[in-house]
């Protein structure tokens, strides 16, 4: 099923279950893993969402992908683990009628990215952007935060919290006050308790005794200044992949692929290219 975006952006279900935007005319394919932002979304697919993925978040890479972007299905049950999820995700991936893909995985797509590299045969190159093979403590502290807030009703405060935990520079100081003023006009996500089934899932993953088994080229890309996934599990993520480079950002944190796009964006494209 496909929905008109109002841009060349593809967009609709897979398999009746996972939300997708797929852009770009690249003979490469490249699926992107959204982080757990995704369990904020509303139901549905967005033009506006559309627009940002074709415009700003992938265009780079439209000339020489196709960058099809999986959400999640909503409606997780209680306990869903990202190893569950990986093996969702290589379902969808074969409804786009691919093979084997080039995976982007995003914070928390990125672990799921590494259940579908070491359980499922269809990644032949991985980049892990601000992911890691589990969360540091203080990253712990505050996806637990953002769980029991989901759980109470309050998804708002976790938005709003996200802010100072991921940005640095103008952007920590700047987005608050905007989403408040906004926040009327900001969709309810699809699922509540998703987002608490997605962060405990978070919580829960490990992956360390599991990264020698990840056989695929991979990136370890993040910020010095992530306190989700900071340098150090950066660092060990990449020491426990056979095949693995690491690019870390200074002075950026868990938004680092939007505080420097470019530089971001051009360390990506020369793994993929390479």
């Amino acid at each position: 099923m496909t929905a008109g975006t109002g841009s060349s952006v593809e967009a609709g279900y897979l398999r009746d279950r996972h939300p997708y935007y797929r852009l770009g005319s690249g003979a490469t394919p490249l699926v992107v893993l959204p982080g757990l932002s995704d369990a904020f979304k509303p139901l549905g697919v967005s033009c506006v969402q559309a627009l940002l993925y074709e415009r700003y978040y992938f265009r780079r890479f439209a000339a020489d992908f196709t960058v099809s972007v999986l959400g999640r299905p909503y409606g997780l049950p209680a306990g869903y683990d990202t190893d569950e999820m990986a093996a969702e995700y290589a379902d969808a991936i074969a409804a786009l009628g691919y093979d084997s893909v080039a995976c982007l995985g995003i914070s928390m797509g990125g672990l799921i990215a590494q259940h579908l590299a070491v359980k499922h045969n269809c990644v032949s190159r991985l980049v892990l952007s601000v992911t890691g093979c589990r969360l540091g403590d203080h990253g712990k502290r505050t996806i637990r935060r953002w769980r029991d807030w989901a759980a109470e009703g309050e998804w708002f405060r976790a938005v709003l919290d996200g802010v100072p935990e991921s940005y640095t520079g103008y952007r920590r100081w700047c987005y608050g006050p905007f989403l408040r003023a906004i926040r009327p006009l900001l969709p309810t996500p699809a699922s509540e308790a998703d987002i608490v089934t997605a962060a405990q899932a978070a919580l829960a993953h490990d992956t360390t005794g599991s990264l020698g088994e990840i056989d695929v080229p991979t990136l370890a890309i993040g910020g010095t200044e992530d306190t989700f996934f900071p340098p150090e599990i950066l660092r060990e993520t990449a020491a426990g992949i056979p095949e693995s480079r690491l690019e870390l950002i200074e002075g950026v944190g868990h938004g680092g692929y939007e505080e420097r796009p470019r530089v971001w964006n051009a360390a990506i494209e020369r793994f993929l290219r390479s």
